[in-house]
């Protein structure tokens, strides 16, 4: 089994290095800025190049014991879309699956994953935002639907984040942020049903890079005060493949997912060729949706469940996983 030493490089001001590479590596902290226009123009990409596999999404997620939710802005050059679910755990069923698809501008983004981060999506009956601001994240929606969120996310207590630079087959190299451990505070409202989601934990993920046309990754997140995971197979691979325990972020090493994909209500199993980790996902609800904007098309499904299995740092006791509540995701597009 190798070791997993903590990620204690702090992230570099930019995912592009003073030779105009990609600073390829796992980091503690955000890159002040997330940009690839350095990159690009070392590369003589043209704009429309740029426009074409230019990707950028920032994702919000909750949980507490009455509710999981999420919320996400996308932009991949030639349209623009968003989305937003709410899945009520006492009943055992989604509530709301909103999502809208708009032209290129409709979503926003700065340069920035950290303080300073606004991504904001205003399409036809409905209005997203993720921002940091005030030492704060602040979550908001609202569609004509009657969904309403306004959360806070608190990262007085939440350990590092995590910095990812990873080189892409077929694209160029992608930037992501891992943000978890989050204490949040405000409601949601959809249907008449008001969750107060004071007690919960926020997580966030912050993506931007030049993909490939093709892309797929299957992903696992969860996160609870002391305990987060971020797993992902194929497009990262194993550079953004980490656990929190408490503050430290550690490293698992290259993971592989099994799963029936046209059953994917059946148990997940996740484990790394290391040793590491070896857990079994349950669902007990999903998010499902199929896009297809003719240039592009996405096929995705994002079940809701509990985590459960040992995580074995060496030279630490085997840690227990139980009851740990998050998603897995297997994301198929072309785009």
């Amino acid at each position: 089994m190798q070791a997993s030493s903590p990620i204690i490089t702090q992230a570099p001001h930019s995912p592009v290095d003073r030779d105009g590479r990609p600073a390829l590596g796992a980091y503690r902290g955000y890159a002040e800025r997330v940009s690839w226009h350095a990159l690009a123009r070392d590369l003589r990409r043209g704009g429309l190049w740029r426009k074409l596999h230019t990707k950028t999404w920032h994702y919000a997620s909750i949980v507490n014991d009455a509710c999981v939710l999420a919320l996400a802005i996308i932009d991949v050059g030639i349209a623009a879309s968003a989305f937003a679910y709410v899945f009520d755990r006492r009943a055992g069923r989604l509530l709301t699956n909103v999502s809208f698809t708009g032209l290129p501008g409709t979503a926003r983004f700065t340069e920035r994953a950290g303080p300073g981060a606004a991504s904001r999506f205003k399409g036809r009956g409905a209005r997203f935002a993720i921002e940091h601001r005030a030492g704060n994240w602040h979550i908001e929606g609202q569609t004509r639907g009657g969904f309403e969120l306004v959360a806070r996310l608190d990262p007085a207590t939440a350990p590092a984040p995590l910095c990812a630079i990873a080189s892409i087959a077929g694209g160029v190299a992608n930037c992501t942020h891992k943000t978890v451990g989050l204490a949040a505070s405000g409601s949601v409202a959809v249907g008449g049903v008001r969750f107060d989601l004071a007690g919960g934990t926020g997580a966030l993920d912050h993506t931007h890079g030049l993909l490939a046309r093709d892309t797929r990754w299957r992903w696992a997140s969860a996160t609870r005060p002391g305990l987060s995971l971020n797993l992902v197979e194929d497009f990262n691979g194993p550079v953004e493949n980490v656990v929190w325990i408490g503050d430290e972020l550690l490293p698992v090493g290259p993971v592989s997912f099994a799963y029936d994909p046209s059953a994917t209500s059946r148990p997940w199993g996740i484990r790394s060729s290391n040793g590491v980790l070896d857990l079994e996902f349950t669902p007990i609800g999903e998010r499902r949706e199929d896009k297809n904007l003719l240039v592009a098309k996405s096929w995705y499904v994002q079940p809701i469940g509990t985590f459960r299995g040992v995580i074995r740092i060496p030279e630490r006791p085997p840690l227990d996983v139980n009851d740990l509540v998050g998603v897995t995701e297997d994301h198929v597009a072309r785009w």
